[in-house]
């Protein structure tokens, strides 16, 4: 349905520009169709076919810069927008660099900007995404620390930030997100303390820590794995630098629905916990 209204779009620009208008245009003027409110005309009064270069890129429209004919950045700070628009459709700007739109209200419930150049660190500023579900922007070039603002998106789903550049620890939080199903942050450079407790804490049910640099404290170290909340069907944390036993020798280990465990490649040693009463394990891989 949206590559149809974009399509519908773009006729309207065949005699104005002689050709239809590039990816780039259609993507801005689907993101101008949900800005409800521009109070000085910044994107509503610029964003026209009149001003579209010949190359084919909107370079004089307000906010935009451009790398030859694509899409390089768009800066839209601190402008009093208000907007109900699908974010995702930013993901179509292939050579997009910089996106920045500090203190603009957003109502939408699933935003993808996966797979795309992204670089620099999340703002906090995105914990004004108060009615988002499912937020993905893997495949990045993001980096520095993960914000703590995350964790205040209280209806988030589902979390993919797997597969950039993050370092420090996982904020305090996250296992206390009551909506939060799945949790991927695989493939980072996350180097900081995982307490296991969090396993306990939290409800998501697929959690993915996978390949990154976490480690454990003097305390978790005596006992990593000492259960799993009921409801958790799959924990990865596989190529991390965590130590110390599986488990603490007397202690009960509570499993649930688990089915897939992957803690190889770490620095673990000891027994194997029992997993009493898990009957759809389908994956193991602890060394």
């Amino acid at each position: 349905m949206r590559i149809l209204r974009l399509f519908l779009v773009g006729l309207c620009f065949v005699s104005s520009l002689g050709q239809l208008p590039s990816q780039d245009i259609l993507a801005l003027l689907e993101f101008k169709k949900g800005i409800k409110h521009d109070p000085t005309g910044f994107v509503l009064e610029s964003w026209n076919d009149e001003s579209i270069d010949f190359n084919g890129c909107p370079s004089s429209w307000n906010g935009i810069m451009c790398n030859g004919g694509n899409v390089a950045a768009v800066v839209l700070d601190n402008l009093g927008l208000s907007a109900d628009a699908d974010l995702s459709v930013f993901s179509n700007l292939t050579m997009l660099v910089k996106l920045s739109m500090q203190t603009i209200p957003f109502l939408f419930k699933n935003l993808s900007l996966a797979g795309n150049n992204f670089s620099g660190s999340i703002p906090d500023a995105i914990s004004g995404l108060a009615s988002i579900r499912s937020l993905d922007m893997s495949r990045n070039s993001l980096s520095g620390p993960l914000p703590s603002s995350l964790t205040r998106l209280g209806g988030l789903a589902y979390l993919n930030l797997s597969l950039n550049g993050f370092t420090k620890s996982i904020p305090k939080g996250f296992e206390l997100m009551t909506q939060l199903d799945v949790l991927d942050l695989h493939g980072n450079r996350l180097d900081g303390k995982f307490d296991p407790e969090f396993l306990l804490l939290t409800t998501a049910s697929h959690i993915d820590l996978s390949g990154n640099l976490l480690v454990s404290s003097a305390k978790e170290q005596q006992k990593f794995l000492v259960g799993i909340f009921s409801i958790c069907q799959a924990f990865k944390s596989e190529h991390n630098q965590i130590e110390g036993s599986l488990i603490s020798g007397g202690e009960a280990q509570t499993f649930g629905s688990l089915k897939v465990l992957d803690l190889s490649y770490n620095q673990l040693s000891g027994e194997l916990p029992g997993f009493n009463f898990v009957y759809d394990l389908q994956v193991l891989e602890t060394w």
